[in-house]
């Protein structure tokens, strides 16, 4: 389905939204999403809608590569503009933006607070509970009285398999202890 920009604002319904978008999320997100921007005090859009429809919870893309899925459904769209929204949706709580190490900001649908672990050898990522961050925000509001919105950490290092030959290579290959 084509959307001509060019004659003005245009609008999509949720079916035409969830087609446009290609994937399950949209449906999930454009109605809660619609919902959140108006309470913010913004309008939902129907290319906010499509761009909030491009991020998906666990997927960190690049403003660029948001660009690249938004631009088929919505051609007269500009760069800037995927970019403000991004911006706009990081301001309101709707997507978090962080960068993971690659030099680049990438944002990602939030679903919830959740945080990552980022190997700086091998470039692996886990996934670190938010419970164990929790006394950290705690900590800071207690000792500061700043209520520091700590939603998406990125804490950098070495993962367990990266470590584990960092530690054999300075044993020498031994993988026992010291002899």
């Amino acid at each position: 389905m084509a959307v001509d920009t060019r004659a003005g604002p245009f609008r999509l319904d949720k079916q035409q939204m969830t087609h446009q978008c290609s994937h399950d999320a949209a449906a999930s997100v454009a109605e809660p999403a619609a919902e959140r921007l108006r309470r913010a005090g913004q309008r939902a859009t129907p290319q906010r809608l499509v761009i909030l429809g491009a991020l998906r919870p666990g997927e960190h893309l690049s403003a660029d590569e948001v660009f690249a899925r938004v631009e088929p459904l919505l051609p007269g769209v500009n760069r800037s503009t995927v970019y403000r929204t991004l911006e706009l949706f990081r301001d309101l709580g709707l997507v978090s933006e962080t960068d993971l190490g690659a030099g680049a900001r990438q944002f990602e649908l939030l679903d919830g607070r959740h945080h990552h672990l980022v190997c700086r050898h091998c470039g692996a990522t886990l996934e670190l509970d938010d419970a164990l961050v929790a006394p950290l925000r705690e900590a800071i509001r207690g000792r500061y009285g700043f209520a520091a919105g700590i939603d998406h950490l990125a804490l950098f290092g070495r993962c367990a398999a990266c470590a584990r030959d960092d530690d054999a290579a300075e044993n020498g290959g031994r993988t026992g202890g010291a002899r």
